[in-house]
């Protein structure tokens, strides 16, 4: 609240009147300001939201759909350059056989032996082909060696071969002289030459003779750089931020366009991995693919920083982070604008409905408008209206509806305990006097225990009562009239195990059994079934009570279908016993119909000579005060 001293009232008529207006308008504007204020803080919450969460989501899939298809185009940049690296290398293999495309150069490989000038010769003739056909026309070959009885070398830069070098004793050459196949040696120092500098990687192939197949005569080695697989490798550009290396099984670097701490990094991880993924290096992540050289066991290694891959993204979520909080604004700005005049009479009318909640049924609404809010306030007048005059009438009808229809229903259900009640007992009580005067008294007080059951379960008969006590009853019930009947019925009792600690209303199964056990055993001499089963299905009680008696024909059935559909119609209706012995299925159906509602009812099926079936479908229902219904199964 407003301190009063805030508005010191004039002590003249006039100040006094004006310091009650003032505050008036203030009190008057904190409370439109505060509806304003919820109302434009919900909505600007949800545009900002909405805008925030669509452009974040929107952003997130495009930058995650981008980095997807760029791992891809990556991937494929990689296959491309793995082929081309595979096809140099296939080349270099190819190298290997051209010896034999020159017949002197076979016939001088092949000669042994000889004067020095004949020796001197086939030196002459087997390098100046080297220099010719391999040297010459690739800068990426160093050296070339031919090694039979004598060692010939050819190489790009002028150097002295070590003659004396145990060339026989290489991991290389012994290789080269067991198989047939092309050896690829990985990166080492040069070999068979005296001073060794440029490390390269070999090609070496086994020499045999023209003339006798089966004869090795030696071996080539052709040593090459890595100016031919940088040449291949440099056109993959990866950004300033990344770059490619290439790396053997034993971690030699091949090329590398990458810096020296993605490699120190990526190496180890790139030989155990395969495929595509996220590193962090330092604070910034880049996109990792890898992708193998078969033919020389080499990886290749792509790096691609992330903020270069997104770059772009990142300025068009900027931009349309931009836009779309100046939409909001201006959106917020016209919500401010609305709510201003839409609110004004609207305060007016709650203003009245406090005069209402005080009771004060004289006031109304006074407008010309002939919108929404003009209709709101006729709508308030004649509601004022109504009220005032209706409001004790409607209070009193309301009350007594509700008295009679409490009292309607408890007198069906009394009603109709009265008349079932009796129902179990004669039946009952006649069955164990039966036993009695033939002399089975051991049956007999089976049987009295049993009633005592039935009776004590009678003593809940306006309760819900658990689904294993209902189907105890059934049991005592049942063993006493197989006792009655001795050989002529046997019963099966099925309850599932989910349906047991489940509540139904008291004896609505009792009579149904009563009916199975009077009109499919009582009339006829052959043995009967009665079987009743119990189990949950879709969240529902589902009871069926079937045998295998004479059942009923269509006329009969359709009768008994007509008699229970009338009961169900006429609520006021009484049930009285009648002569077809079907009160019980009467009294259950009506007092299910009562209990859970006029949409459950027995459903009864039925053959003749093929015994007659009930189903009751029911709700699940729960049980407030469990501990004041005590079980009757012990």
């Amino acid at each position: 609240m407003i301190p009063e001293n805030r508005f010191p009232r004039r002590k003249d008529a006039a100040g006094e009147l004006e310091g009650f207006s003032v505050k008036q308008k203030i009190e008057k504007l904190k409370k439109f300001h505060s509806i304003r204020f919820s109302l434009t803080s919900v909505v600007a919450l949800l545009i900002l939201l909405s805008v925030f969460i669509s452009s974040t989501l929107s952003y997130s899939r495009y930058t995650r759909d981008f980095q997807e298809q760029s791992s891809e185009q990556i991937d494929q940049t990689l296959e491309q350059l793995s082929i081309n690296l595979s096809t140099y290398l296939d080349e270099l293999f190819r190298l290997t056989v051209y010896l034999y495309y020159d017949d002197s150069v076979v016939a001088a490989l092949e000669a042994t032996g000889g004067s020095d000038i004949d020796r001197l010769q086939r030196r002459r003739v087997i390098e100046s082909y080297l220099d010719k056909i391999m040297i010459m026309p690739r800068k990426d070959i160093l050296n070339v060696f031919v090694i039979t009885d004598d060692i010939y070398f050819s190489g790009r830069m002028p150097k002295s071969v070590n003659h004396s070098a145990d060339y026989q004793a290489l991991d290389w050459y012994q290789e080269a002289m067991s198989t047939q196949s092309p050896i690829f040696v990985p990166p080492h120092t040069e070999q068979l030459v005296s001073y060794p500098k440029d490390t390269v990687f070999s090609i070496v192939k086994q020499l045999k003779s023209v003339q006798n197949i089966d004869q090795v005569i030696g071996v080539i080695k052709v040593d090459a750089s890595y100016s031919g697989i940088a040449d291949i490798a440099r056109k993959v550009n990866m950004g300033e931020q990344g770059g490619v290396f290439i790396i053997d099984n034993d971690k030699n670097l091949i090329y590398n366009s990458a810096s020296q701490e993605q490699v120190e990094l990526l190496s180890g991880v790139a030989l155990a991995s395969s495929g595509s993924w996220i590193e962090k290096i330092g604070s910034a992540e880049y996109m990792v693919n890898t992708v193998q050289v078969k033919s020389a066991d080499w990886t290749i290694v792509a790096v691609n920083s992330l903020d270069e891959l997104t770059k772009n993204a990142q300025k068009t979520r900027d931009f349309t982070f931009l836009l779309a909080t100046l939409s909001s604004l201006s959106a917020i700005l016209v919500l401010l604008i609305f709510t201003h005049s839409f609110l004004k009479p609207l305060m007016g009318i709650v203003q009245l409905m406090k005069e209402v909640r005080k009771g004060n049924f004289q006031v109304s609404f006074s407008s010309k408008r002939n919108d929404e809010i003009g209709y709101l306030g006729d709508s308030f007048n004649a509601m004022v209206k109504t009220i005032n005059d209706n409001i004790e009438k409607n209070t009193e009808l309301a009350k007594k509806v509700y008295e009679a229809e409490m009292l309607h229903t408890e007198a069906q259900l009394h009603a109709l305990q009265s008349q079932i009640k009796p129902h179990f007992l004669y039946n009952t009580l006649n069955m164990i006097s039966m036993q009695i005067q033939v002399g089975r008294l051991e049956q007999a007080v089976d049987n009295i225990e049993k009633l005592h059951r039935l009776l004590r379960g009678m003593a809940k008969w306006d309760r819900e009562v658990l689904v294993e006590d209902e189907f105890a009853i059934l049991d005592a019930y049942l063993g006493i009239q197989s006792s009655r009947f001795e050989q002529r019925l046997s019963y099966e009792l099925k309850l599932d195990g989910g349906l047991k600690k489940q509540y139904i209303l008291a004896f609505i199964l009792q009579p149904l059994v009563e009916n199975a056990v009077i009109h499919g055993c009582e009339t006829q001499r052959r043995r009967t079934k009665i079987t009743v089963e119990g189990f949950l299905k879709e969240g529902r009680c589902y009871f069926v009570v079937s045998d295998d008696g004479k059942g009923m024909t269509e006329e009969q059935l359709k009768a008994l279908r007509e008699k229970l559909g009338r009961t169900a119609e006429n609520e006021n209706q009484s049930v009285s016993p009648g002569a077809d012995g079907h009160i019980g299925l009467e009294n259950v159906n009506k007092r299910i119909q009562i209990h859970y509602g006029s949409c459950y009812e027995i459903r009864i099926s039925s053959q003749p000579d093929a015994g007659t079936t009930c189903r009751v479908e029911l709700p699940l229902l729960e049980k407030e005060c469990e501990q004041d219904v005590p079980s009757i199964t012990g």
